[in-house]
């Protein structure tokens, strides 16, 4: 569902050849066909109006090295990503009302006729606690007009502009790698922050059983959003696995009724299957499969698989992830209703 910044991948991607040398693009297109090789730019800007980070907003910074031999299309694009705090209140990742992250995507692809087929086949995040997490791999239908390359993926359509310039993939590289520095001074990892007591390692905590999660907000349609997680977590010694089921319902505040579902509500159900380990009072979580329990024609079908880190204590769990964090309560038990 979300993911935290864990230390999965390590700074300084291979950039055809030693790291942060750009490697000269081949330029053997076939008559007739687009050039598409070369370096492009691209920026995208927008609110997001989904989840947590609802009202935050994101800038990315895109930087395309492109090689042509032929129909044949190869290389890759960096991805240097901002998120600023729409409320000013700070993540929990960076303690601060910003963070930036930098993504790597391989691309492969052919010419056909007078257009571009390109399809992103691996991706691959800086390290840092702040990282987006992994999204669908896409496929795009690219235009070259001039120094203009027109990108269009699942009807989202994007304008990149051949960059005659520096290309900047080093200095952004420099830049991620310094902003995961930074991560560590601010927020110690999990896996550095071991509780021992003298020379024992403290007891691994027990966080076996049933949490729960909810959140309830308006969304920028004025509409409300409720989510609800229900966690299984079975524990053997410090290994976890076990699932949650996700609920999410809208419901319209002005009275009309939502195309989709026909009614003034809808509601989307999903299960996550997920697996971790807890050291001392530390645990991670990995998300490794999901299955939707309720289907909706409301539900555009955008989820990914992801990871946490958290902290238990007592009857709680928080848990922290890219661009905000959660905190999972045990239910209360039930009450014997008392006779007067």
């Amino acid at each position: 569902m979300r993911f935290v910044g864990l230390h999965l991948l390590v700074v300084g991607f291979t950039l055809g050849g030693c790291a942060g040398r750009i490697r000269p693009s081949a330029t053997a297109a076939a008559p007739g066909a687009p050039a598409i090789a070369g370096v492009w730019d691209g920026l995208v800007r927008e609110t997001l109006t989904e989840g947590m980070g609802t009202g935050d907003t994101r800038v990315e910074k895109q930087e395309w090295h492109l090689d042509q031999m032929g129909p044949k299309v190869s290389g890759y694009y960096l991805a240097a990503l901002t998120f600023t705090s729409g409320d000013g209140r700070p993540y929990v990742c960076s303690r601060q009302a910003s963070f930036s992250a930098l993504v790597r995507f391989d691309v492969s692809g052919q010419v056909r006729g007078g257009a571009v087929e390109l399809d992103e086949v691996a991706q691959q995040a800086s390290e840092g606690r702040c990282t987006p997490g992994q999204r669908p791999l896409a496929h795009y239908r690219a235009a070259v007009t001039g120094d203009v390359l027109t990108l269009v993926a699942d009807g989202q359509r994007q304008t990149l502009y051949r960059n005659r310039g520096t290309p900047k993939a080093a200095e952004l590289l420099a830049i991620a790698a310094a902003a995961a520095r930074t991560e560590e001074t601010l927020l110690p990892g999990a896996r550095q922050g071991l509780i021992a007591n003298g020379s024992n390692i403290a007891p691994v905590v027990d966080v076996s059983g049933v949490w729960i999660w909810e959140h309830k907000a308006a969304i920028p349609t004025g509409d409300e959003k409720q989510e609800r997680e229900e966690w299984h977590v079975d524990q053997d010694g410090a290994r976890l696995s076990g699932y949650y089921d996700r609920v999410v319902r809208e419901i319209s505040t002005d009275g009309h009724a939502f195309k989709c579902s026909m009614d003034t509500e809808f509601e989307i159900a999903t299960r996550y299957k997920f697996r971790g380990e807890v050291r001392g009072n530390q645990l991670v979580i990995y998300e490794n499969s999901y299955e939707v329990l309720e289907p909706s024609a409301c539900d555009n079908g955008q989820r990914r698989l992801d990871a946490y880190e958290g902290q238990a204590n007592g009857d709680e769990v928080r848990l922290i992830w890219g661009v905000g964090g959660q905190i999972l309560r045990r239910p209360r038990p039930d009450v014997p209703t008392q006779r007067f």
